[in-house]
């Protein structure tokens, strides 16, 4: 299946068409880079870059991995609104949480995104002895739980991200994978429209406040009550 990319936001001046539609930077302007150089240079990452430099992980992106990033792209940030992203940047701890969640251990590009949504129905028949060491063999890659033409990849932050394929688009959840496969040294980056939030936290922006009660909307950040 071919994989759609319904936009291209990163670098124009950079940016080389691929295969199937891909819009992928050119491998020598990615090959010396480590996922956290790659993101504090791209200008339409400039809020995620502010927020991995807030919460202290530019060292874990720059020399740990290889890692898997779902990066939400700067517009993805503004669909939060300024007053959301403005206390969050002022709460490390939730503001880590939720950068840890855009994180896998292991490096999947697009294809093995997509063969891995895809397979999972073959994968699944079978006695029930060989599904149990395919799915421990599986947990020992960090490839999580997969149903169906859904898989789930274990994040830094311990939540699940459940990862779908329809009409040639990768979904993170409910975001879209905008721009696939930018390979670093330390792992591959792709460009999603929307932040994810980890069910542990909620977001919530109270932006239509009359000035009676407050002269400046206020954000309430909080986390749920874990299991």
């Amino acid at each position: 299946m071919p994989f759609a990319v319904t936009a291209a936001v990163v670098g124009d001046e950079n940016a080389t068409m691929t295969p199937g539609n891909q819009t992928g930077q050119m491998d020598n302007q990615t090959a010396n880079m480590t996922i956290a150089a790659y993101i504090e240079q791209d200008e339409n990452l400039t809020r995620l870059a502010e927020a991995i430099s807030v919460a202290g992980l530019y060292d874990t992106l720059n020399t740990g991995g290889p890692y898997t990033v779902f990066a939400p792209s700067d517009d993805a940030f503004d669909a939060l609104g300024n007053d959301t992203v403005n206390q969050l940047m002022n709460e490390t701890d939730n503001l880590t949480m939720v950068l840890q969640y855009h994180v896998v251990a292991g490096e999947y590009t697009s294809v093995d995104l997509i063969n891995m949504t895809e397979n999972q129905t073959g994968n699944q028949t079978g006695n029930e002895t060989e599904g149990g060491i395919l799915d421990i063999f599986s947990g020992l890659l960090g490839m999580g739980n997969e149903t169906g033409n859904m898989t789930a990849l274990e994040t830094l932050a311990g939540e699940d991200l459940n990862v779908t394929v329809s009409d040639g688009e990768v979904m993170i959840e409910n975001a879209t994978v905008i721009m696939a496969d930018i390979n670093t040294t330390n792992g591959v980056i792709h460009i999603i429209d929307q932040v994810l939030v980890s069910p542990g936290l909620n977001l919530t922006a109270a932006e239509n406040q009359t000035a009676m009660e407050t002269e400046t909307p206020t954000v309430t950040i909080s986390n749920a009550t874990m299991a």
